[in-house]
């Protein structure tokens, strides 16, 4: 069997309107100033959480992104060192800090 596998280029885009409505519940417009935009993990060792509260607390981890993982963080939502994110498939908060601008 020949080897299937194909070399492609990773294309960032912006969320659409109808999936930021899926996501968070309104349109860009409606939220203000902020919009998604892609970002990557940039830890250096474990993972970066995404967490249901802008908090360091174990308890409250939903996921976990890894170095080098591409997702989106909204911009319009900031808590301290946290920003909202969505990553497969969940919304939630992860510290800025670890996040590097795609």
């Amino acid at each position: 069997m020949e080897n299937m596998e194909k070399d492609f280029e990773l294309e960032m885009m912006e969320l659409t309107d109808d999936e930021l409505k899926e996501i968070d519940g309104g349109s860009a417009e409606a939220r203000g100033k902020g919009r998604w935009v892609a970002v990557r993990c940039a830890v250096t060792k474990h993972y970066l959480a995404l967490r249901t509260q802008p908090v360091f607390k174990y308890e409250v981890e939903i996921a976990r992104i890894y170095r080098g993982t591409v997702f989106s963080v909204y911009t319009g939502k900031v808590s301290g060192n946290y920003i909202w994110a969505y990553y497969g498939g969940q919304t939630g908060w992860v510290d800025k800090r670890f996040i590097q601008y795609c």
